[in-house]
């Protein structure tokens, strides 16, 4: 069985004849990417209001939403995303968006990779990615406060655009 898992940028995926590259976020890129995207997989996606999780209380909610699916269906469906792949000559690539080679960053595509070992206790690896990483994404907490710019009045007049009209207005 030959799964993948990857981001949509991979320039590796412009392999067209190698690769049967599957969608598995909650949306679709919007730059161009120099493939095709064969499927979109939505029910392995994240549900919307656990991207502002983090990996800790995401892993469970996720392994929830796949449970509430059905375990056998899941499997059932990216065996068959497989099977399509296969009769291609080609290998399944499960895409998404974050460069899990940058530190700070993961995603539900390994979650899912995973979860799918846990089930079926095949690996899925994440696929080799020719670029550079182009470093940390901020967050949050690298955010440094805005500092108060001092307000000052010297040597500036206040004008009110309604005194320069007059009292009759236009």
């Amino acid at each position: 069985m030959a799964i993948w898992t990857s981001r949509y940028s991979n320039k590796e995926l412009l392999n067209d004849k190698k690769y049967y590259p599957v969608g598995i976020s909650i949306g679709k890129p919007r730059f161009p990417l120099g493939y095709k995207v064969r499927e979109q997989c939505y029910s392995l996606a994240p549900k919307g209001y656990m991207l502002s999780m983090d990996l800790e209380r995401f892993t469970p909610a996720y392994y929830k939403k796949l449970a509430d699916i059905g375990n056998d269906r899941i499997i059932d469906m990216v065996e068959r995303l497989e099977e399509r792949a296969r009769s291609e000559g080609k290998e399944l690539v499960l895409l998404c968006f974050e460069d899990i080679r940058i530190p700070s960053d993961w995603c539900h595509r390994t979650v899912f990779a995973q979860w799918w070992a846990e089930k079926t206790g095949e690996i899925i690896e994440e696929l080799y990615d020719p670029n550079q990483p182009k470093g940390k994404r901020k967050t949050k907490e690298d955010k440094k406060p805005v500092e108060k710019v001092k307000e000052t009045n010297e040597g500036f007049e206040q004008m009110n655009l309604f005194d320069m009209l007059g009292a009759t207005g236009i």
